[in-house]
């Protein structure tokens, strides 16, 4: 999954945290978030001088910078990992009044190329600002790093660190920003794959619709946690003030009970005989970013807290800036009613295994069919549909419900998800069949308000998941999943991110 995932994700029974959606990602250590246990006191700091920068866009009309217009297609090229490629495209930038000088507005048709190079070294600083209209859960702002787009299992050492936005604060709380990093190699020995996230554990939004300005430190002290893996260490800045710092976490415990994935992907800037890759509001996989964008900065050195408040006391959070069409309501979810039994709530704020339904048993030899209405926010990616868990008990959705319980796959709309251990088979092998007719052009919209029947069946030793899907327009598609080994009693029920499901019987 999400950065992701391949088609199925062979991990054993999940819990309720989803890696992204589709592509390629992974959660965070298969774990749930940890707690804070509190926040590392807040140090004093005086404004220090800054170095020379590796790289600064400015975002300023008739500076003549290199940046250019990127859309996402259907064609992914060698990119192997993607679900879209990323292609040139005529834009006419537009130029609005930011925190410094002009900043960027970024409509949400396209995203940016920045043509940024990488630093080379063990330590460096990202800094952007950003005022956000659409923030997606996984979606891109600022991602950077080697083979983006590409599966590490196919002969690629992949990359990168995204700044997106997630859920995975207190009951499901979004939160950005977060930087989710990923560094996996397929020739290498498995303690450099890793898969971390830092972020400020504050259940807040920074930068939606209002001025954020986002630092990246990487300190880049080497951090063997528990498991063996080898992360870096790095400190996470939100205007000005450090709000994470994994180095001191990783030394002292000062948050949390140290996790190894609770920081930052080691060489993101190194290089690996690869071209670098530098994005804003785009990616391979997920929805294109919408708003504003100013003063990107990159230092071939670790700052100091000092220093980065120097560089956030150059700008202006407080400058009211207007999108040139003059402002875009904020967009919201659907204006859902429900009609029979909702599963999520009807704004389609319910984040991943948020809510489910009742459960229903499929005895040997037979097939049950559940129909429902599928809903889902205007903001709403590929994966916010619904999903489909197949399990060996009743009335239970984790282990910590029931102590037998157990998955035996679990699917979405979009032809993701992951296999139960009865399913595991050839690593990077499907662990079933899968089949649709989906217009990708047109999923999302497709999907919205669309009328669904799901019927499983049980074969005895395997199971099938077809649904059958007629559009509000009155189109129809099937998507089937075949083959997904059962070793016993078999119940499923349905689940969802970010969408609601109105039950019809």
């Amino acid at each position: 999954m999400k950065k992701k995932v391949i088609a199925a994700l062979l991990c054993g029974t999940m819990v309720a945290t989803l890696f992204a959606g589709c592509g390629k990602e992974k959660t965070p250590q298969e774990s749930q978030t940890p707690e804070p246990e509190s926040q590392a006191p807040v140090e004093e700091v005086g404004a220090e001088a800054l170095p020379d920068a590796f790289a600064h866009i400015t975002f300023d009309e008739g500076a003549g910078e290199a940046y250019k217009a990127i859309v996402q297609v259907d064609d992914k090229g060698d990119n192997d990992g993607a679900n879209f490629g990323l292609a040139d495209t005529d834009a006419t930038f537009q130029y609005v009044t930011g925190p410094v000088g002009n900043a960027l507005y970024l409509d949400g048709s396209y995203g940016l190329d920045l043509g940024l190079e990488a630093t080379n070294t063990d330590t460096y600083t990202v800094s952007f600002w950003v005022n956000a209209d659409r923030l997606a859960t996984f979606g891109p702002t600022l991602q950077f790093g080697y083979n983006i787009g590409k599966a590490a299992d196919a002969g690629n050492n992949v990359s990168w660190a995204n700044v997106t936005q997630s859920e995975w604060g207190t009951d499901g709380a979004k939160i950005f920003p977060i930087v989710w990093s990923r560094n996996e190699a397929s020739d290498a020995a498995a303690d450099i794959d890793c898969w971390p996230w830092l972020y400020s554990f504050d259940d807040s939004i920074h930068g939606k619709r209002e001025w954020a300005m986002v630092t990246i430190v990487c300190s880049g002290e080497e951090q063997t946690g528990p498991t063996g893996n080898k992360t870096v260490g790095a400190q996470l800045y939100v205007n000005g003030q450090l709000t994470y710092d994994s180095q001191d976490n990783y030394a002292n415990g000062s948050v949390f009970e140290y996790t190894w994935d609770a920081t930052l992907a080691p060489n993101l800037m190194k290089p690996d005989g690869s071209k670098f890759e530098s994005y804003f509001g785009i990616n391979y996989w997920d929805t294109v970013f919408k708003g504003f964008v100013d003063d990107l900065y990159v230092f071939d050195s670790a700052l100091t807290a000092g220093q980065v408040l120097s560089l956030y006391q150059l700008g202006d959070a407080t400058v009211e800036t207007v999108a040139p069409d003059g402002g875009s309501e904020e967009e919201t979810a659907a204006d859902v009613t429900i009609t029979g039994t909702a599963v999520g709530t009807p704004d389609c704020a319910t984040g991943f295994w948020g809510a489910h339904s009742e459960t229903w048993a499929v005895p040997e030899g037979e097939s049950v069919s559940k129909t429902f209405i599928n809903y889902h926010g205007a903001e709403a990616a590929n994966w916010n549909n619904f999903v489909v868990v197949l399990q060996n008990v009743a009335d239970a959705h984790s282990a910590d419900d029931n102590a037998d319980y157990k998955e035996y796959g679990v699917v979405r709309a979009d032809n993701y998800g992951w296999a139960g251990e009865a399913n595991t088979g050839t690593e990077g092998a499907l662990p079933w069949v899968l089949e649709s007719n989906w217009n990708w052009d047109s999923f999302a919209a497709d999907l919205q308000g669309a009328t669904v029947t799901v019927t499983v069946t049980n074969n005895g030793g395997s199971a099938d998941v077809v649904a059958d899907v007629t559009t509000a327009a009155g189109a129809t598609y099937q998507q089937k999943y075949s083959g997904i080994v059962v070793d016993g009693d078999l119940f499923f029920c349905l689940t969802v991110d970010n969408c609601c499901l109105d039950i019809q019987n």
